[in-house]
């Protein structure tokens, strides 16, 4: 039974992990944040400098946030995953 107030949308979860240059990781990392569609984003350690969780409304808008992504001075590359 669904509760007369939920609306349930069908987002697409993606996770994108960067790899930044040297000392710019505090740079991309607040410029990740300023996308409408990233919900949550972390300076981490390992293999990766910084990831993003984002929600997008539609599977069409992946390319033009991905690409925005990839516009940002200082990252080197990034690896998506995408949510099933």
């Amino acid at each position: 039974m669904r509760n007369s107030h939920s609306v349930v949308v069908n987002m697409v979860t993606a996770v994108v992990l960067m790899h930044v240059e040297v000392g710019k990781a505090e740079q991309v990392y607040e410029k990740v944040k300023e996308i409408d569609e990233v919900e949550i984003v972390h300076l981490v350690t390992g293999p990766y400098d910084v990831i993003a969780y984002v929600e997008l409304p539609e599977k069409s808008d992946y390319r033009r946030v991905v690409f925005a992504i990839h516009e940002i001075p200082g990252i080197k590359s990034t690896e998506t995953c995408v949510s099933i």
